[in-house]
């Protein structure tokens, strides 16, 4: 049973996954503050309760698993030259495509005015979610690491059973 700190631990953990940061909005003090969130993340009645929390927030917002797989998926397609028009002219924000808009991750337009001059210069710059990132999360989840793991250990398998054999 959860007692009112740990239940609170669990409570502020789904916030922002922040174990360390967790314990300490829970009031969790001291010099071992982290070892005292890995331990708590470890206790089984804490670690259920801060899945029935996650799924209570996912229903709560309706977001399903392959909501999320389809969100790092368009990450992953995405493909610069949507950004452009046929001239190879930057798009405005407003002219792109949703599937780009998406993965947008700042935004920013600066506006340059020329003192004595009629010239206005207008500067537009995108972030974007790393590519990088999404397509190993996806991989994570679809678990090819954990098939590479499996292949790695059955490969070097015979090779650690002859050096066994060899030290006997």
């Amino acid at each position: 049973m959860l007692n009112r700190k740990r239940k609170l631990f669990c409570e502020e953990y789904i916030k922002d996954l922040n174990a360390s940061e967790a314990a300490k909005r829970a009031g969790y003090i001291g010099k071992d503050v982290r070892t005292t969130a890995c331990s708590l993340l470890k206790k089984p009645e804490c670690s259920e309760y801060i899945k029935e929390l996650q799924s209570a927030t996912a229903e709560r917002n309706r977001i399903t698993v392959d909501d999320l797989i389809h969100d790092l998926d368009e990450i992953r397609k995405a493909d610069l030259k949507d950004l452009y028009d046929e001239d190879g002219n930057l798009k405005g924000v407003n002219r792109l495509p949703s599937n780009v808009t998406r993965i947008i991750q700042e935004h920013e337009v600066t506006t340059q005015t020329i003192i004595g001059c009629d010239i206005e210069k207008t500067r537009t710059k995108y972030k974007f979610y790393s590519k990088l990132e999404a397509i190993e999360k996806l991989a994570k989840h679809l678990g090819f690491y954990e098939r590479d793991n499996i292949r790695t250990l059955i490969h070097d398998l015979p090779v650690k059973l002859i050096i066994n054999r060899e030290a006997e």
